[in-house]
């Protein structure tokens, strides 16, 4: 049973069902679980799906016609995309990684179009592709024309941690936080550990191992997709050591602060680093400029674990490595996820509409004393702010005092506070959670 895509297929099943032509676009990042998402929607129609590859339109045509010869059409050996879709009598139709077609040149493009023009009988024709950057910067420009006759997208997005424990239901929520700060809400990432083993056995025997699975995989992430791979790993290695603002970089590499800008940008087309503003707030001039970070998971890991030290990766035992350079810096890696997972669970409370404020606009606070993790707020003015705290082993009642102060030099007073701690906290801060209606406590199971 497909978990944590339930609305995407419901949606998928109401477009199906609408009785007229549908021509959507599905799209998301490798592992995001497009994939299973198409086996599910698509294992009780009648359909055809192909999934294109790399190669010319000559070569496109061939595939595709040795496809549909399989399943019983006679076909030359190079048909014309007319000739395929002749073929296309299902009422829906997958092309999966539509990229690929579209980059030969405006064959296929024509021939669908007129495809969709002179059928009798309502189809739903689904484009997918795990190319981000081509949907989002280049796909309407390709498609001309019949972009006009797109009647829907949907991105899927990573899922969440309480899509991490459900996937692994006998790790804890500390060694689930620790597999979603590793791998994201990425199911085809997930499917490489083995959930009968633990967390740390799994790094050692996935990410650390000669041939593990995911050992490579967090650089050609990168290297599939970009050019030029000696500065853009020069540049996320300098994010993996912390050096997240462009002058920083610049000192690092050495490259112009022009040249940096413009591999960023390419870096945030693929969703592979993401540039982090504070929301704007009265004590703006106490905020710090914006920063860049790795957002893609599995990319982090590698370049904070694996790129800096891969000699000693060679010369190391995977459970030697682990014990004296990963473990002891597992905890403040996972520090940032947590600060995600406490977003996520605010927006999913307002979503249900079980926070005591309706929050119409959100984001996080990056102060020049310390930061605030979520601040949220309606259109009254009405505030809401968390603190997560993942590595100290208790959320001391003197840290409830800082996180007071921030919000000062934040500009606001907010109504209601949140503290959410990876392990617990102090007999003060619980006493004082019984006493106060604005101050919540949200521990690990919580989540």
């Amino acid at each position: 049973m497909l978990k944590g895509r339930e609305r995407e297929l419901a949606y998928l099943n109401k477009e199906y069902q609408s009785g007229s032509d549908r021509l959507l676009v599905l799209y998301g990042q490798k592992d995001v679980g497009k994939t299973a998402l198409l086996a599910a929607f698509t294992e009780d129609k009648k359909a055809f799906y192909y999934q294109a590859e790399e190669g010319s339109e000559r070569q496109q045509l061939y595939l595709l016609g040795r496809q549909l010869q399989r399943i019983g059409f006679s076909l030359p050996l190079y048909p014309t995309y007319e000739e395929v879709f002749q073929c296309l009598d299902r009422k829906l139709l997958v092309i999966d990684e539509f990229q690929y077609l579209l980059k030969t040149g405006n064959g296929f493009v024509q021939a669908l179009d007129s495809f969709l023009q002179n059928k009798t009988d309502p189809c739903m024709v689904l484009l997918c592709s795990s190319s981000i950057s081509f949907v989002e910067n280049h796909m309407v420009a390709k498609l001309g024309k019949l972009a006009h006759k797109l009647t829907g997208f949907l991105k899927l997005k990573e899922l969440q941690l309480w899509d991490v424990a459900a996937y692994f239901p006998d790790y804890s929520r500390e060694d689930c936080v620790k597999v979603y700060a590793i791998l994201g809400g990425l199911p085809g990432l997930w499917q490489a550990f083995d959930p009968t083993v633990s967390v740390s056995e799994n790094i050692c025997r996935v990410l650390l191992s000669p041939g593990g699975r995911l050992r490579e995989e967090g650089a050609h992430i990168v290297s599939r997709q970009l050019r030029e791979c000696g500065v853009y790993f020069s540049i996320l290695g300098a994010l993996a050591q912390g050096k997240n603002k462009l002058n920083e970089l610049y000192q690092h590499t050495g490259f112009s602060r022009a040249k940096i800008s413009v591999y960023l940008k390419n870096l945030m087309e693929l969703e592979l680093v993401e540039k982090v503003f504070s929301l704007d707030t009265p004590g703006r001039d106490n905020q710090r400029k914006a920063v860049y970070r790795i957002s893609h998971p599995l990319v982090r890991f590698w370049f904070c674990f694996l790129y800096a030290d891969s000699s000693l990766l060679l010369r190391m035992t995977p459970l030697a490595y682990y014990e004296q350079l990963v473990e002891p810096a597992l905890t403040i890696y996972c520090e940032s996820c947590f600060s995600k997972v406490c977003q996520e669970y605010m927006q999913r409370e307002n979503a249900r509409h079980s926070l005591p404020i309706e929050i119409t606009e959100f984001g996080s606070f990056a102060g020049k004393a310390g930061s605030i993790d979520y601040i949220g707020h309606n259109e009254s003015g009405r505030y809401i702010v968390a603190f997560a705290d993942y590595k100290d082993p208790v959320f001391l009642y003197e840290k409830y005092l800082q996180a007071k102060a921030l919000t000062g030099q934040a500009g606001i007073r907010p109504d209601y506070m949140y503290l959410f701690s990876g392990h617990s906290f102090d007999a003060k801060l619980e006493a004082l959670e019984k006493e106060l209606d604005t101050l919540i406590l949200i521990r690990m199971d919580d989540l």
